[in-house]
């Protein structure tokens, strides 16, 4: 086979050739591996899909991937640590070895240095051997520790596995064709490998320089035009809103399709220019990793967890029954336990305040205490995403496992919260990227915003355990593998490179932030940017006058339900667009087993499970014939599709089950069932989660304790997940003071007037993120 090394600047054509030859390759029925970072697959596979070639044979991984298949190729795969396990490990080995408890902090630092030496094939006795001051060799025992005990591979491992193989010639490589492009720089190891897998197939590297002792076998020069622009703007707000307005000139009136234009941002800046994309109505599609704490409810249960010991007027937030502590504190400009204590106190909170205080305090069983933290009090006020609870608990065992004190897990728990990232998953739109992610992708048009001096550095820094007066010139390290230098000289490289990022690149930057006047690079921004272009308005806050709004008129709703109504009270808009393009929900078109058993159970109106219904149930879910039989006596008992309260100009509440009870003398207590998904409701406080949703059980419930008729003294609600235990909401039942009944029948009555009149109105919120008519919206829109 053959080994080509192609070297050329940023926007030299590198890529386009790489793309010709996998065609190439591709048509005469070829394997082909193209080796690339994670970012840019999508990018890649458009390229070289455009104009509707087929790319059969294509395969488009990262080298982690490469690394697995060459590996799985050769029967040598074992188990992994993933996401933040391998920090974990870290800690665990600073503790054995210090025999002290480590910060998150610490263990960072450390976890940092390991991924580095094993990158760059230092191993653990190889580096001790070199070790010269305390620090050093307490870094080399720790690394030691660490690989005696971590039980599994990392992602290093992986890789220098796969090179042991190929140096032994013991690799296969199932690709015809291996391609790596993209990359800024290449390691040691990876050239090795690559190397190794010219003997079996033909690989093309290509780079911006060649790596140390390789001589390139072609090299291109002639860079691809690009169209420049660069503009200051008076503050980053400012610069914001000019990109909006000029992203949203390219897709209306400027011919581009939105994966044609990306905006490449600061780390930092994207939720906030999400959040503006949204007043533009821009489709930005964000490309930043998510971590847990990204999300509302993970920022919250960090806010919970650093309340103790920080505890600060948005850290209060994240309490309700606080919330009037948290307005107090930020006017007083108040901070710290001792000062907000005193606060609480003088607003007669100081009770609610010290109950905080010693629920936030680990008590028992660390993952024991952090379920009931989540389920209780962040699923108090709603149902939990199961994702979101399961993530954050296997990140509170991760924690446990360190079997750190009070204080000590809840910081290790938020650090953990905060370090395991994922890749989000968006609609396609026009990108929303770093320097990083960027790097290798080319676009129509982009725009480069606080293009200011440090936000695009190229991060380079000194060690704290190895200085550079100890780390091997390049060339060096390479030769006989060793820590190079840090500094490189890379800022240049990485300057020349985001300025070769798209035929049409606007570079922008801001004059002066909240911190006072910033500085320009000069190497992005030129030495003398023009002020900003005027570009016409993009969002109707920025029109004098009043935006247009098309008339609506009323509509025939249909028959009035409860839930119907709840929907309707969320935003009549939406009820009626959905209605109207028949929009259903994702499982309707292929319900699951337990929603075919729902359904079933429910068939007939005020029916009831027979002995008969009971055995052809069982037949026809098999899945579910042990559940049914283990809670015959239960299920005969109940009445089934249960309507009550309809009627003509009335909202009618409709039940998967009820019954009744006898309570004593002359009255009843009444139990109103609601079935739900295997596993989503495992206690009290799943139960009220659940229903905190939901109108129709609470309506339900006060027409049945308010109306003599039925001669109801109490209701109770049970939640029962399909193949598992039903759950009582509220032991033996509400009494006619419930006030979340009042509630419910309060909020019928004021939108039953209305849906029966037809009135149609869009109530914009949070709730737009997720609404399947938005497009056709134009309050929800922005």
């Amino acid at each position: 086979m053959a080994w080509h090394l192609h070297v050329g600047p940023s926007g030299s054509g590198r890529t386009t050739r790489m793309v010709a030859l996998a065609r190439a390759a591709c048509d005469a029925g070829q394997r082909v591996w193209w080796v690339g970072l994670p970012a840019q697959r999508a990018h890649v596979l458009r390229r070289v899909t455009a104009g509707g070639y087929t790319a059969l044979g294509l395969e488009v991984m990262s080298g982690q991937q490469a690394y697995y298949r060459l590996l799985t190729a050769a029967n040598r795969l074992q188990p992994m640590l993933v996401g933040s396990a391998r920090l974990v490990r870290v800690a665990e080995a600073l503790k054995e070895v210090t025999g002290a408890f480590p910060t998150p902090g610490e263990a960072h630092l450390f976890a940092r240095a390991i991924a580095e030496a094993k990158r760059f094939g230092v191993g653990a006795d190889g580096y001790a051997a070199r070790a010269t001051d305390p620090e050093q060799k307490r870094f080399a025992a720790v690394y030691r520790a660490y690989e005696a005990r971590k039980g599994a591979w990392d992602y290093d491992d992986v890789r220098t596995e796969a090179v042991e193989l190929a140096r032994r010639g013991e690799l296969r490589c199932e690709a015809d064709l291996v391609i790596v492009d993209g990359l800024r720089e290449i390691g040691p190891l990876e050239l090795r490998l690559y190397r190794a897998l010219a003997e079996q197939a033909e690989v093309h590297l290509s780079l911006t320089a060649a790596p140390p002792g390789e001589t390139p076998t072609s090299r291109l020069t002639q860079a691809h035009p690009v169209t420049l622009e660069r503009y200051l703007a008076p503050n980053p707000v400012s610069e914001a809103r000019w990109v909006m307005r000029s992203l949203k000139r390219d897709l209306v009136t400027g011919g581009f399709h939105p994966l044609d234009l990306a905006v490449i941002a600061p780390e930092g800046r994207a939720r906030a220019l999400a959040a503006l994309a949204e007043e533009y109505g821009v489709p930005l599609m964000d490309e930043s990793p998510l971590a847990l704490v990204d999300r509302p409810l993970g920022q919250r249960l960090v806010d919970l967890l650093e309340l103790l010991e920080h505890p600060t007027p948005s850290r209060l937030l994240a309490v309700a029954e606080l919330r009037p502590l948290a307005a107090a504190a930020l006017e007083d400009g108040v901070a710290g336990v001792e000062a907000v204590t005193r606060l609480a106190d003088a607003l007669g909170l100081g009770r609610a305040w010290r109950r905080w205080l010693a629920r936030l305090e680990v008590s028992g069983e660390p993952v024991a205490w952090a379920r009931a933290l989540v389920v209780e009090v962040l699923g108090g006020e709603g149902a939990l995403p199961h994702d979101f609870a399961e993530g954050a608990l296997a990140k509170a065992q991760e924690a446990a496992r360190l079997g750190a004190d009070g204080p000590g897990f809840r910081a290790w728990w938020a650090a953990l919260l905060r370090d395991t990232r994922s890749a989000r998953r968006e609609p396609a739109g026009v990108a929303l990227t770093t320097a990083q992610q960027a790097s290798g992708r080319r676009f129509r048009k982009a725009y480069l915003l606080g293009a200011v001096d440090g936000a695009y550095a190229a991060h380079e820094e000194e060690d704290y355990f190895l200085p550079e007066e100890q780390r091997l010139p390049l060339a060096e390290a390479f030769a006989r593998l060793g820590l190079p230098h840090r500094f490189q000289g890379r800022a240049q490289q990485v300057a020349a490179e985001l300025l070769t990022r798209a035929d049409h690149l606007v570079v922008t930057a801001p004059q002066a932030g909240q911190g006072g006047p910033l500085v320009a690079d000069e190497a992005l921004l030129g030495a003398a940017p023009a002020p900003l272009p005027p570009v016409p308005a993009g969002s109707r806050l920025e029109l004098e006058g009043p935006a247009y709004r098309a008339p609506l008129g009323r509509v025939a709703f249909g028959r009035p339900t409860v839930e119907r109504l709840r929907r309707y009270r969320r935003c009549p808009f939406r009820v009626w667009g959905e209605s109207a393009l028949g929009v259903r929900a994702e499982w309707e078109d292929d319900p699951p087993a337990w929603r075919r058993l729902l359904t079933d159970l429910t068939a007939e109106r005020n029916g009831r499970l027979t002995p008969a219904r009971l055995e052809a149930l069982a037949a026809a879910h098999p899945e579910a014939a042990g559940w049914l039989e283990a809670h015959a006596p239960r299920l005969t008992c109940l009445t089934y599709n249960v309507e009550m309260f309809g009627g003509p100009g009335r909202a009618a509440a409709l039940l998967h089950a009820a019954e009744r009870v006898p309570l004593g003398a002359d009255g009843q207590r009444a139990v109103l069932y609601r079935f739900v998904a295997p596993g989503s409701v495992v206690s009290v406080g799943d139960a009220r989660a659940y229903l905190s949703d939901r109108w129709t059980e609470y309506y339900a419930a006060y027409g049945l304790l308010h109306q003599a008729r039925h001669a109801v003294e109490r209701v109770d609600v049970v939640v029962w997940p399909v193949l598992g235990e039903p759950v009582s909401a509220y032991g033996q039942g509400v009494a006619r003071g419930f006030r979340l009944a009042s509630q419910r029948r309060d909020w019928v009555n004021e939108e039953l007037p209305r849906y029966l009149a037809g009135e149609v109105e869009a109530r914009p919120g949070f709730h737009c993120r997720d609404c399947e008519v938005l497009d056709l919206c134009r309050e929800g829109t922005p």
